[in-house]
């Protein structure tokens, strides 16, 4: 999305024009959105960018609010302020963004506490230093391809079966098994390298 001018003025013109626009969405004719996205992009560019500080999460957040205003554009109310409007919806969705990028946070951090018992175990090592070992572990899993890394998220982080991950990758299970089975040796002859050496 090309962030242009904004030609909204809180309160003043803009609001009338968008609710021509807004009936003559509600009307029939969806190209007409097209004028919303022109007058208000930019404040809600200002909004998403003022946290997120990201150009491509940016644009894709505006993307979804855009999206999410024409979802629900019944339940505005002609006559009141369409950019207090579209500036709800922006924060709303700003919430809800940042609530999930939470939760995949919370899950990484599970993920790999689960990664490193397991291969703990399986190795038989028992480390007094369970910082050291999560760090050599985070340290290995950043060395490893993006196929291997997404198996891994896939069975750890995600939970799922080995079959689940075979439907998706179009293997079999038992390939898939084999698979993992081998990016967890190579994750814990990383892992022991980086726990010995000085």
């Amino acid at each position: 999305m090309t962030v242009g001018s904004d030609t909204e003025h809180p309160g003043g013109p803009a609001t009338p024009e968008a609710d021509r626009v807004v009936e003559e969405v509600l009307a029939g004719d969806t190209e007409a959105f097209a004028g919303l996205v022109k007058l208000f992009q930019e404040s809600v560019w200002r909004i998403a960018a003022a946290t997120l500080r990201d150009r491509d999460a940016t644009e894709n957040l505006v993307q979804q609010v855009f999206v999410d205003a024409y979802l629900h554009l019944d339940q505005y109310e002609p006559g009141t302020d369409f950019g207090a409007w579209i500036r709800t919806v922006a924060r709303n969705r700003l919430r809800k963004e940042l609530r999930t990028a939470a939760r995949q946070d919370r899950r990484l951090a599970t993920y790999r506490e689960r990664l490193a018992d397991r291969l703990r175990a399986e190795a038989g090592d028992r480390h007094d230093d369970a910082d050291a070992y999560v760090e050599a572990l985070r340290g290995c899993r950043a060395g490893l391809g993006p196929r291997d890394a997404a198996l891994l998220r896939m069975r750890y982080e995600r939970g799922m079966s080995f079959e689940a991950i075979a439907a998706r990758q179009g293997q079999s299970p038992e390939a898939v098994q084999r698979m993992i089975s081998r990016i967890r040796f190579r994750l814990r002859d990383c892992i022991r390298k980086k726990m010995t050496s000085p």
